[in-house]
């Protein structure tokens, strides 16, 4: 089977986490985080880093090194996705959507968050809470 890997952040920004989105093949909202494939040679942080300025035109700060992972079937099962997410914190204030990629971003409260994640992201966020408010 075919693998894939893409890699990105969780934004924190006081209180607020940024949630993206876009709509899918169905038309249907579907709310995400920054990221992306891995370049050759990049780190799973650098292709996190590269890929939320790409997206949403943020800096941030890695605040935890190690990463939350997920796995899904995608492309019709043919393909096994690796998604690898870290969490950091803006250290920039201006968001910008890049064109054709995201067409929404939002700052939401972290006690709110829950509900624009679907099966997905159900396990990452999860386990995202359990650092955060430990």
């Amino acid at each position: 089977m075919k693998q894939e890997k893409s890699c990105g952040c969780i934004i924190l920004k006081d209180g607020n986490v940024l949630v993206i989105g876009a709509h899918d093949q169905n038309g249907v909202l579907y709310w995400s985080f920054p990221k992306g494939h891995k370049e050759p040679g990049e780190t799973d942080i650098e292709t996190a880093l590269r890929e939320t300025k790409e997206e949403v035109g943020l800096d941030v700060r890695i605040v935890d090194d190690e990463p939350l992972r997920t796995w899904h079937l995608v492309h019709n099962g043919t393909v096994n996705k690796e998604v690898v997410l870290f969490i950091s914190e803006a250290t920039s204030d201006k968001v910008i959507p890049q064109e054709g990629e995201v067409e929404v971003a939002k700052w939401v409260k972290v006690s709110e968050a829950e509900g624009y994640f679907d099966e997905y992201y159900s396990g990452v966020w999860g386990e995202f809470l359990e650092r955060y408010q430990g």
